[in-house]
């Protein structure tokens, strides 16, 4: 058993909606692919390569 979506937005309490992002190229580790992900995540959140990069 995982954790889904839905659970998340009960236990949270915020709304979980639009389109899913399923990125294939990103399935691989690759320092090319992780600098990509870090700019769509940059990109779709709105905050900062910098904010997108910390772990």
């Amino acid at each position: 058993m995982s954790i889904s979506l839905e659970d998340v937005s009960f236990l949270l309490k915020i709304p979980v909606t639009g389109k899913v992002v399923a990125v294939e190229k990103f399935a691989r580790y690759t320092e090319e692919s992780r600098s990509d992900a870090i700019k769509m995540v940059s990109n779709l959140l709105g905050v900062s390569v910098e904010e997108a990069e910390r772990r």
